[in-house]
């Protein structure tokens, strides 16, 4: 009889799960979309900087971080290389002056997995893309942040493509992972309080790394 039970237990145990990942999807979803209608809304203008990725590039308040510097936050809560790839026209054709790329960590949960060639397949589209609409668009490649130690030679791995991918179009490369990585492979403490999204600390040791780059791109404005 325990058997039996036990077998019934898992199976409404999994019915919720499912359940409970479907709910989470579409709150994803609606969310995604309200996120990308609210930008139609409000358009990139030429000479833009654009910050453009996922939640941890949508949970920084760019405009308030960089005042003064025509910055604007085009992230999205759990986009990925698909995403950005499929959003990436309505902001090219207005001639941003420069793109700051942190994407991909999405790609890597078991619920939206994809393969790493995939994933550097989408990413190289992204930057041909940029190549041939906007080419007077500064494109900056930022390295995928650690997370749980699990994924960490995953995301060693991934980096070191994307390195050699933004090389081989001419675009920079900016390698966030040693300043945010602990001995142990994961985001150090201090800058998360789930592995993955950023607490104030690593806002500010993000925007220490940028700020040189954003110097530059105003100086050649």
């Amino acid at each position: 009889m325990l058997i039996p039970f036990l077998l019934a237990m898992l199976a409404v145990l999994l019915v919720l799960f499912f359940l409970s990942r479907a709910a989470v999807e579409t709150i994803e979803r609606n969310h995604y979309e309200q996120r990308a209608d609210l930008y139609r809304f409000t358009p990139i203008k030429e000479g833009d900087i654009v910050f453009m990725g996922d939640s941890i590039t949508d949970g920084g308040c760019w405009e308030e971080i960089f005042p003064g510097l025509p910055v604007k936050n085009r992230g999205i809560n759990a986009d990925t290389t698909e995403g950005v790839l499929n959003r990436l026209g309505t902001i090219l054709y207005r001639s941003p002056a420069a793109i700051f790329l942190l994407i991909g960590t999405n790609d890597l949960t078991w619920w939206a997995y994809r393969q790493d060639d995939e994933i550097l397949e989408t990413y190289e589209k992204i930057l041909q893309n940029c190549m041939m609409v906007s080419p007077g668009t500064k494109i900056f490649v930022q390295s995928i942040l650690p997370r749980k130690k699990r994924l960490s030679k995953h995301i060693l791995r991934l980096n070191e493509r994307l390195e050699a991918l933004a090389k081989k179009y001419g675009d920079i490369y900016i390698d966030l992972y040693p300043s945010f990585v602990d001995k142990k492979g994961e985001m150090k403490s201090h800058f998360t309080n789930d592995h993955l999204h950023l607490m104030s600390p690593g806002y500010k040791k993000w925007v220490d790394i940028l700020t040189p780059y954003l110097n530059d791109i105003c100086k050649s404005q």
